[in-house]
This record gives C-alpha cells, structure tokens and sequence, in this order.
C-alpha cells in the first residue's frame, strides 16, 4: 500500500514536466523507490515521493509553467476551506457528545450545562488550527485587491451554509436565512477592511477591527434570526399564562456569548428559559460563524499583507540600480 501511494505521487510529480522528460525521470525516481522499498524505509519512501510532487518545477528545462497553478491552489483552499470547518463543528459535536456521555453524565449533575461551552471550546480550537493553515494559503492567493479577497471568502461559505440548511429542513433555512443574509453581508465588509487595513501595514489594526466586526456580525446574525422568530411582547395573557413565548430584547447584545456558553454572566437576561429558546433555533448557525470566522480573517490579512509587500520584493536591490 505505501509503495502503490508513492508510486502515485511520483507519477503526479512526472507530469508536471515536459513530456519529453518524464519517462527517464520516472525511470530514475522509481530506481530510488526500489532502492527505499527494498531496505524496508516506508517513511523515508513517502517523503522522498511527496517531496516530489509537492516540488517547483522552475527552471529552464521545466518549460512554462501553468497559469492555473496559482489560480488552481487558491480555488482549492476557498472551496474546501468551508468544508473543513463545517468538519470541525461535526467532530467537534462528536467528541463533545463522547464526553458528556461517558464521563459527565453520571459524574456531576451539571452536565447539561457543560455541552455547549465544551462543543464552542473544541470548535474554537479546531478553527484555530484551520486559521493557521489559511493564513499560509492567503500568503500565495491569487486574488488581488481587498474586496475581491473578501468575495472570494465569502461566496463558498454562502453555498455551503445554505446547502446544508437545505439539507437539514426547508423550513430551518427560511427561518435562518434573515441572520445568514446579515452576517454574510455584514462579516464580507468586515473582511473588506480587515484586508484594506492589512494592505496598508496596520496589522494589528486589522486583527482587531476584524474580531470585533466578525463578533458583532455573529450577533446581528443571531439578533436578526430570534427577533424574526419570537415577539417581546408576550400580548395576550389567559388565566396568568402568555399564548406564546417570548425574549426580551434588552439582552440583544448578549445573545450569540449566551448561544456560545449556554449562560447569561450572571445577569437578569436573557433567562435560562430565553437562552433555551435562543439556542434552540440558531445554536448551529452560531457554532458555524465561530468555525469559519477565524480562517477567514487569517485568509485575507495574511493575502493583504502580501499584497503589500509583493510589489517591493519585484525591485531589485540598490546596488544593481547604482
């Protein structure tokens, strides 16, 4: 099986040369695989083979290279970028559920409490990792210019968040879709500055308007989904009760923390009742928005960044100007 792997990478290796090159190039590396697979060096196999493919093939003798390369990467990383985060939320919701059932549940008798801080907390630090992964990919972007960069974010993550509230129920995505058209407008402008910011060398400027944008675009999200759905004023009251439930709006700004810890930081609102009515129609959509907003903004301040310092690298030193 790893020879067949490396066998595989070296032939995705061969054709990205000349035509006329490849044979004796697969001729001379498949030699050196033999030579790997028969001392029984599995690992150093795959490396030499990765290493391979995953090489340059700058050079005289390598011809022209492609313009799809750079496009092809950066199309790559914008598309399936959403999908891993929507990843990280399932397995984060998996391993969440694996600890609360064999551990907490008849452990402690707060358990219910724990499950949404523990699903935001491994889904914030499986972003973080994808954040990291995106920042190197923004580095070698092929888009140009702050807005297009933010389009180019946003656009596959629209798809694929509207796919999968299709996918769930239609009646889920008609009732999502007034925050989801919020927040993909709102974080798009905030990603537009970020990367404006990034591109003028305020970095730290940009992280910071960044978080704070991205947060406040979560919570007009959440905001704009609960208004549509529940009243404040619960109208008409028979025999002591209200006919229909309700979540006062004082607590608006609280809303997406409260979906994200399940808790009210020890304030009258939103009650523990409204926190349940709050999570129970947008805790997915919010667990979605802390998923995506961190590769998203390392994306785009990182290809700001080198927007900005691209053109400066194409001039030539001072001594050979002189």
């Amino acid at each position: 099986m790893t020879r067949r792997l490396a066998e595989l990478l070296l032939d995705a290796a061969a054709r990205r040369w000349p035509v006329e090159l490849r044979d004796d190039l697969r001729r001379e590396w498949r030699a050196e695989l033999h030579v790997l697979a028969t001392d029984r060096r599995r690992l150093r196999m795959l490396r030499f083979a990765a290493s391979l493919a995953l090489h340059r093939t700058d050079g005289p003798l390598a011809g022209r290279r492609p313009v799809r390369g750079p496009i092809g990467r950066t199309a790559a990383a914008l598309l399936l970028a959403p999908l891993g985060a929507v990843a990280i939320v399932v397995i984060s919701a998996i391993v969440m559920n694996v600890v609360v059932g064999q551990f907490l549940l008849t452990a402690v008798g707060w358990w219910t409490q724990a499950q949404l801080p523990l699903w935001t907390a491994m889904t914030a630090g499986l972003a973080v990792v994808l954040a990291r992964f995106a920042a190197r990919w923004g580095r070698r972007s092929a888009l140009t210019g702050p807005l297009r960069t933010a389009l180019g974010i946003m656009l596959p993550v629209g798809v694929v968040i509207v796919g999968i509230e299709y996918a769930m129920s239609v009646e889920g995505l008609v009732r999502a879709t007034p925050g989801l058209l919020g927040w993909l407008t709102f974080l798009t402008l905030v990603l537009w500055g970020a990367a404006a910011l990034a591109g003028r060398g305020r970095v730290r400027a940009a992280w910071w308007f960044g978080i704070v944008g991205a947060l406040v675009a979560a919570d007009l999200a959440v905001v704009l989904t609960v208004v549509n759905q529940f009243p404040a004023d619960p109208g008409t009251i028979v025999d002591g009760m209200p006919q229909y439930d309700t979540v006062d709006r004082v607590s608006a700004p609280l809303w997406i923390l409260a979906t994200w810890t399940d808790w009210s930081f020890g304030l009258p609102r939103p009650t523990p009742w409204e926190i349940f009515l709050i999570t129970d129609v947008v805790v997915t959509e919010a667990v979605l928005y802390l998923a995506i907003t961190p590769y998203a903004l390392a994306y785009v301040i990182s290809a700001g960044r080198s927007a900005r310092v691209e053109p400066d690298a194409a001039l030539p030193p001072r001594e050979s100007i002189a």
